[in-house]
């Protein structure tokens, strides 16, 4: 043990500097774009009515549970089963007439009603049977000489339920043409549906739905958008199941409806158990099949089977209540009851938190957001609305609530309202318009720091494939990203700092077939300089536009540490995804640099979201024209701004052609991350100093009158006293009270020295399980082992990087006057007098006023006093 080292007995541990709890994130902000519309919603339903179920086999108060206005659900899309006729017209009228009670209740409540054939005749098919496969493996087709006989078995179904009080919205051609069921069912290949459209589709007096296959994919939506076929059908149908590609959005932009007519999910039949339904397992998949629906364009959302354990209505099996609305139907009611009539417009998300989509009213008076919160934490919402609003609703569905009203009731007229979403919930936000915002021509970009591409790699020869930001990758398991490298023989991409997460920012990603990356696994360099990989599972990317994928770097996930990264795999063979990536970047708490052109308009949803988000620490305001003379949230922050060399904006913080006049920061004043160096004429820090604490400045500064600093020596951990502060030295200083600093000249932002013993930030860190901290044990200043990662510590402060397992580690101080052992300061009652850092004073030392000493008693009592 170092003989400088000195133990004094007070009975806390104490921490000095900026520490406050690591948690996640819960914060975001989403930003509803009434000007960028999409899809008009023609809603949601459930089918009913099929030999499975039974005929009519819904009460008339379960019907009105799910659909039609005042009902619970709010669907307006029924979906029906055409019964299989024997291919005469009595035959055929006796099977369909058991569809009709059901369908003209619909109609009667004013419902969208379409009908969807699974099998015909059986001696129109090429297997003799009504199903596409027999048991013998023999598929089956419609016969070619039967195709004009089953057009007109279609158009007669029409007219049938049309003279029986049913007038059918539309006619599908055939459920799941693509699917070799063992029930009911029969095979169409695209061309071959393409050419039945193309024939015969307007000779049934009815819209005309195709295909309605298993997947959205691609052969059919091109078959079925040639010159000669498209004119001929009027709504493309397709399920769920198989996945969704994007040739169908061609068929969007010329006038087709895109409807998702089928889709389930039995947790029992995927995990081949009978356990019962499982919010906290269960909620999102349902949520996001139906969210990743709206973002694809789509205009209905159809689920299969309206009454069973895994649908909206309970049918008694498990778990679920006959007749009784399930967490399912409460999260489609999400939905359902706001949106259908509405046109979804962009939502654009400040923060990965929360999944959802956006819509406005008919009349533009109203926008609504469904979101799902998949965390263990609540998130604090901004919702940045195209209008100002005096209060709004929030319907929240979680485990415990069912589609729970919340009043929200913002204290005044507000164009940014915030609301609190539950953690493992869905919920919808509903806002009215109380009057308009003030036009605004301004535009704003992100730039975030520390991206890939501006990292360094160890050898030349490992390329520049790693720069992804900004550029469009394929990605499969012969195609993997940053390099194809899995040693270190050419190099990797070598990290500047110590980071939390890598982040990909996707603007877009298509696939050819399913929107997930499997087996996604990093390879990386560890703290030990060798190659090591971690599998990061599936990753979904059925968001499609506008997401990040995330990599914990930490040490929860790598727990021998990140220095470098070479590749990121995956071991999708069919699924090819091509990804167009943005911003590419490590991050700790992930601040970003921001960018604002146009004419001032204090409430431009930029202005707001930039000078509001703690996460923005850089403005670039020089193409910003009409600055006002003040800035009010430029006030006590920590956050810069260059303006235009025109500009006659003087204010702390501002930079004008790399000259600050004053720059003013604080401790508490959030991050501080320039974008670029500048000059100074005056700088300050504030900081409070409760004995001493770690601090570190982005300036040069002579040590103030009454404070005492010091510099570590990494080889022996000793300290030494100085009388300036180098800009970016990790210090140790001895103060009481509040304390500024005071310097000039330049001023710039340096990673964290991950070489160095004390390692100083600038923007809030979290901190590992085995850093140090400064604080105080039984009176001794020294540094604090971490047992786990659940703090972050705060700008302008340091921690320690030290090779040991204490628990507790004291200073070890060189001290400025040289003396070794100074004669410590004793009172008549035998007390000894010390300074905050445990160091014997002398008795001159003890008497200067205003001082604060430690007191120990003759019995080792111990107590604090200030010199008077």
């Amino acid at each position: 043990m170092n003989k400088n080292w000195k133990r004094l007995a007070l009975s806390c541990l104490l921490m000095a500097g900026g520490i406050a709890p690591a948690v996640a994130q819960t914060k975001a902000t989403l930003r509803i774009d009434a000007q960028t519309k999409h899809q008009h919603i023609t809603g949601f339903g459930g089918f009913v009515c099929s030999p499975q179920f039974t005929y009519n086999h819904m009460s008339d108060t379960e019907i009105r549970k799910v659909w039609g206005k005042g009902s619970t659900l709010g669907c307006n899309i029924m979906r029906i089963y055409i019964p299989i006729g024997d291919g005469t017209t009595s035959g055929n009228q006796r099977a369909w007439s058991q569809s009709v009670a059901t369908a003209k209740k619909a109609k009667q409540m004013g419902l969208i009603v379409f009908a969807s054939p699974w099998g015909q005749p059986a001696q129109w098919k090429t297997n003799g049977t009504i199903n596409a496969k027999n048991s013998d493996g023999t598929t089956g087709k419609l016969k070619r000489e039967n195709w004009a006989d089953y057009a007109k078995y279609l158009e007669d179904y029409v007219v049938y339920m049309r003279q029986n009080g049913v007038e059918l919205d539309a006619i599908s051609i055939q459920n799941e043409p693509d699917w070799p069921a063992s029930y009911a069912g029969c095979l169409w290949d695209a061309g071959e549906m393409a050419e039945f459209v193309k024939t015969y589709g307007r000779q049934i007096c009815c819209k005309i739905m195709a295909p309605e296959t298993l997947a959205v994919s691609d052969n059919y939506a091109n078959a079925l958008n040639r010159t000669d076929v498209i004119d001929n059908f009027d709504i493309y149908g397709g399920h769920q199941y198989g996945g969704i590609q994007s040739a169908y959005k061609n068929l969007g932009k010329k006038g087709k409806e895109m409807w998702m007519t089928e889709y389930l999910i039995n947790w029992n039949e995927i995990e081949n158990n009978t356990r019962n339904y499982d919010f906290n397992k269960d909620f999102f998949n349902f949520f996001s099949a139906i969210n990743t629906c709206m973002l694809g364009d789509f205009n209905a959302w159809v689920h299969y089977a309206s009454k069973r354990y895994y649908a909206m209505l309970g049918d008694g099996q498990r778990g679920s209540t006959n007749g009784a609305i399930t967490k399912r139907g409460y999260i489609m009611a999400n939905f359902s009851r706001f949106v259908t009539g509405s046109t979804r417009v962009d939502a654009n998300w400040s923060g990965n938190s929360l999944e959802s989509s956006a819509y406005i009213s008919v009349t533009g008076d109203s926008v609504m957001a469904v979101m799902a919160n998949t965390s263990n934490d609540a998130v604090a919402l901004t919702v940045d609305l195209p209008f100002y609003t005096q209060g709004g609703e929030l319907y929240t569905t979680s485990q415990t609530k069912s589609l729970a009203k919340t009043l929200v009731t913002p204290e005044e007229e507000t164009c940014r309202p915030e609301v609190t979403i539950a953690p493992r919930s869905v919920s919808t936000v509903l806002f009215v318009r109380s009057r308009d915002r003030q036009v605004s021509n301004m535009k704003g970009s992100v730039t975030r720091f520390d991206r890939i591409n501006d990292m360094s790699t160890t050898k030349t020869t490992f390329g520049a494939a790693y720069r992804l930001s900004n550029s469009t990758r394929t990605f499969d398991h012969s195609n993997p990203l940053i390099s194809s490298q899995t040693t270190t023989d050419r190099g990797w991409v070598a990290l500047n700092d110590r980071y939390s997460e890598l982040v990909l920012h996707v603007k877009s990603v298509s696939s050819t077939m399913n929107y997930s990356s499997a087996l996604t696994t990093l390879i990386y360099v560890n703290n030990q300089g060798e190659v090591a990989t971690h599998n990061y599972g599936d990753m979904d990317l059925s968001r499609r536009e506008n997401f990040d994928l995330v990599f914990d770097l930490s040490s929860n996930t790598l727990p021998d540490g990140c220095q470098g990264v070479i590749s990121i795999t995956n071991n999708n063979w069919s699924s090819k995804l091509t990804i167009n990536f943005g911003d590419v970047y490590f991050r700790n708490i992930g601040n970003y640099s921001a960018k604002l052109t146009g004419t001032y308009v204090a409430d431009d949803s930029n202005v707001l979201e930039y000078t509001s988000d703690a996460a923005c620490t850089s403005l670039d305001m020089t193409g910003v024209t009409g600055l006002p003379a003040d800035l009010p949230w430029l006030n006590h922050s920590n956050k810069v701004v260059y303006v235009g060399a025109e500009s006659t904006l003087d204010a702390d913080n501002v930079i004008k052609s790399s000259v600050c006049k004053s720059l003013v920061l604080t401790a508490d004043g959030g991050d501080f991350r320039p974008a670029s160096a500048f000059t100074a004429e005056a700088t300050s820090l504030m900081v409070n100093v409760e004995g001493c604490r770690l601090l570190i400045l982005p300036f040069a500064t002579t040590v103030p009158e009454g404070v005492t600093a010091y510099v570590m020596n990494d080889a022996d951990q000793t300290w030494t006293s100085i009388a300036t502060i180098p800009a970016h030295q990790p210090v140790l200083v001895e103060a009481q009270g509040e304390v500024v600093f005071h310097g000039a000249g330049e001023v710039s932002y340096a990673a964290n020295a991950a070489t160095g013993v004390l390692r100083g930030i600038y923007v809030q860190t979290p901190l590992y399980a085995g850093d140090y901290i400064l604080g105080q044990q039984d009176g001794q200043w020294g540094f604090v082992r971490q047992t786990s990662a659940t703090t972050t510590l705060k700008a302008f402060d340091a921690y320690a990087s030290l090779n040991a397992t204490e628990d507790f580690i004291p200073l070890t101080l060189e001290l400025s006057t040289g003396i070794s052992t100074p004669s410590i300061a004793t009172s008549s009652e035998g007390a000894q007098y010390y300074d905050v850092l445990g160091r014997p004073l002398t008795s001159e030392q003890a008497c200067i006023k205003g001082r604060l000493v430690i007191v120990r008693m003759a019995n080792g009592a111990t107590r604090k006093m200030m010199v008077r």
